[in-house]
């Protein structure tokens, strides 16, 4: 349907509706007169040819698009903000804004166009909206080009309310150039309900100064974030900000209800004609760089065209809480289909659900492949739709090979808030030893979940295919004296091998299912152990079990150099042999010995082996028992405690020199010591008080008279009160 006249007069009609899926057109202005309201409902496209769009009343978006086709004209004027579902511009020339217009979803700039946003006195606006619903975004720009200053929204979901976080941490790109932080983020100053952040710091700008800075940047060179010191430095930086969102900028107390906010900015966009600079990235480094554009970007594509970064990267959640309510990374690696490390239904990334894209206003950080490179961007990085980081689109991105392993393992508080979580890949060709495809941890705040190898922590160990007997290392770091729960979820895991979680603080097994998902509750409280980095590790043994069962096993220290290890078994058919193996730390095992089976027909058995070479610290023993096929099993832990030695204390040199009486402590208690010198009569002619600060340690005692050729005894009374007596000899 074409029109060739004006559409609707000032005032003339109250209301006109458009409604269905088609198409509708019209030639040369259309007019909406005060009073009057337009309403394009559904999907419809209105193509405005050769002409524009002045708004004096009302326009009703929906879910329409609206295009302004042909050549030069100005498109959009009227004294009502215009508010645009999608938007676009096709045909030659220049279109220009001379009105108010928002754009809610998509804006389009095809052909040769270019748009003026601002309007030939730049003095008009055009927004790129954001809400809790959606973020606008711009269109992939070809032969076409944005000219003029452009207003960009960034929503962020701050609040008490459901699936709102509290205040937070917000690592934010910059995809406007023309204003300061202060003009942007802190609004000029002002505090418009619903708008910027009160930022604070130390320097030039802030709303309040505070020693340790709420917006700062990485660096590369120290690893570290580095303070900005004046809020008047222009706000678009490649690497992007991590700033802390309090709520708006009428949120101006550290206890102040936080609400949710829009952190805008406005100046020209990066276009073919003005693209975004490259981002250096240093060999063997971390990088950060923000999205540089008004739209979600591809991650992967962004890679396929940059040099000397793995295919991961790490995006900072708000809402991973844990227990310190403080946020953290999701380590997104393409090697997992770009399924987070930590998801959750109760953070902005849902567990199992893949995640490849960039948010427009997001910044992330990447790791080094070993080389040094340059992160790089495209137009054809751009990708449809958008997210609010917390609003997933549940579709599946790219599937995870089948022959690919995975297992996702996440540790969740006691409230049932997931506090970190860690991915491990099994895949031929991904070697064991760390390389481009393992993904470094980068440390929370909060509680830490990772896995250790070859003294790195990692967020994604990549290993060869999973065999028996593979064993992974977890490490634990800031976790809170409580309940918690591990929760392991398996994706095309092998049947043939089954999985253990191994507490080597309560010498237990845990069975981990390797095709469903499986939950295992732990206890962290003050004992000794309980809270150590490495106490838990999972082991992979075959699924087939070894016909023998261990019905105890202990191991004790007979001398300083002897321990005896004893094991019981029951059921012993088809078994070659046991191999004793012994450890120093509970982790890493060496054999030490080997029994042949007594019985190996069904029966019941007692060994006993000695080690010779007990270690004067922690022993740790455990027996693997080998079938004819060569399937093994191992039996639960034995542990055999450090030597204790009894104090010791002597002098040296005795005879004494010079008046110097020279204590040397073995094994003592740590404390205050009463020392008291008495000569041969037993009268007491020196008394002296001092600290022993460590268990072996040197005391030098000089008594305040010279001591005369003799006998003397020297009486030490430690901690305990328990009284020791030396012999001193003086020439």
């Amino acid at each position: 349907m074409k029109h060739s006249r004006t559409i609707i007069q000032t005032s003339a009609i109250a209301l006109f509706v458009f409604s269905g899926s088609g198409q509708i057109s019209f030639a040369q202005v259309v007019n909406i007169g005060a009073g009057t309201h337009v309403v394009a409902d559904g999907n419809i496209n209105l193509v405005i040819d050769q002409g524009g769009m002045r708004n004096d009343g009302n326009f009703h978006k929906g879910q329409s698009t609206v295009y302004f086709d042909g050549s030069n004209t100005t498109t959009l004027s009227g004294s009502q903000t215009t508010q645009f579902h999608n938007l676009g511009f096709r045909g030659t020339g220049i279109k220009i804004n001379e009105g108010t217009a928002d754009v809610i979803n998509t804006l389009m700039v095809e052909g040769s166009t270019t748009l003026d946003a601002d309007g030939s006195a730049n003095n008009r606006a055009f927004t790129m909206k954001s809400s809790d619903t959606a973020t606008a975004n711009v269109d992939i720009l070809v032969n076409s080009h944005i000219i003029g200053n452009v207003t960009v929204e960034r929503h962020i979901h701050t609040g008490t309310g459901p699936g709102q976080h509290p205040k937070s941490w917000q690592f934010l790109a910059t995809p406007t150039n023309g204003q300061s932080i202060f003009q942007s983020w802190q609004e000029n100053g002002l505090a418009p309900t619903g708008y910027g952040t009160w930022i604070s710091g130390t320097g030039t700008g802030f709303d309040v100064t505070t020693l340790a800075p709420s917006v700062k940047y990485f660096n590369d060179n120290t690893g570290d974030w580095t303070g900005v010191t004046n809020t008047g430095q222009n706000l678009q930086l490649p690497l992007g900000y991590m700033l802390f969102v309090r709520g708006d900028r009428t949120v101006t107390t550290y206890n102040g209800t936080p609400n949710q906010t829009n952190m805008r900015s406005k100046g020209t966009l990066h276009t073919p004609v003005n693209a975004p600079p490259d981002v250096p990235v240093q060999a063997n480094r971390f990088q950060s760089f923000g999205n540089p554009y008004a739209s979600r970007v591809e991650f992967d594509k962004i890679f396929q065209i940059s040099t000397g970064i793995s295919n991961l990267f790490y995006a900072w959640d708000p809402s991973l809480n844990g227990s310190w309510g403080l946020g953290g990374y999701q380590t997104i690696s393409a090697l997992a289909g770009y399924i987070p490390s930590a998801g959750s239904p109760s953070t902005y990334y849902p567990a199992g659900v893949p995640s490849p894209y960039i948010e427009s206003g997001q910044a992330v950080l990447v790791q080094s492949n070993g080389s040094a490179g340059n992160i790089k961007f495209s137009e054809n990085c751009k990708a449809p739709g958008s997210r609010l980081v917390n609003r997933q689109t549940l579709t599946s991105y790219s599937q995870v090979p089948a022959h690919r392993q995975l297992m996702f393992c996440s540790l969740f508080t006691n409230q049932g808030n997931i506090a970190d979580g860690n991915i491990i890949v099994f895949e031929d060709g991904l070697g064991n030893n760390i390389n481009h495809y393992d993904a470094k941890k980068l440390p929370n705040a909060g509680e830490n979940f990772s896995i250790t190898r070859n003294d790195t922590l990692l967020s994604l160990e990549a290993r060869q295919y999973v065999q028996e007997p593979d064993t992974v290392f977890f490490h634990l770091k800031n976790l809170r004296a409580q309940n918690y729960q591990f929760r392991f979820a398996p994706m095309h895991m092998p049947a043939h091998l089954a999985a253990f979680l191994v507490d080597s603080h309560l010498q237990q097994y845990h069975s981990v299912s390797l095709t469903d998902s499986s939950f295992i509750d732990i206890s962290i409280n003050s004992t000794p152990g309980s809270a150590a980095p490495g106490r838990f590790y999972l082991v992979f043994k075959p699924s087939v079990v070894v016909p023998v069962q261990f019905t105890g096993i202990a191991a004790q220290r007979t001398s300083k150099t002897v321990n005896t290890i004893t094991w019981n078994t029951d059921n012993e058919i088809g078994l070659r042999l046991y191999q004793i193996e012994k450890s120093a730390d509970g982790r890493q095992f060496e054999p030490i010995g080997t029994k042949a089976p007594a019985q190996n027909q069904g029966g019941q058995a007692t060994y006993h082996l000695l080690d010779g070479n007990a270690l004067p610290g922690f022993n740790y023993y455990r027996v693997r028992a080998v079938n004819l096929y060569g399937s093994a099993q191992y039996s639960r832990i034995a542990v055999v405690d450090p030597l204790k030695e009894t104090p010791a204390i002597s002098v040296y040199p005795n005879p004494v020199v010079d008046n110097n009486i020279q204590l040397r402590f073995t094994g003592a208690k740590t404390g205050n010591y009463t020392f008291r010198l008495n000569n041969e009569s037993g009268q007491t002619i020196y008394r002296h008080r001092a600290q022993v600060q460590q268990p072996d340690q040197l005391l030098l005692l000089k008594p305040s008279q010279v001591l005369s050729a003799g006998t003397y005894w020297l009486q030490v009374i430690d901690v305990d009160g328990i009284l020791y007596t030396e012999k001193i000899m003086v020439q």
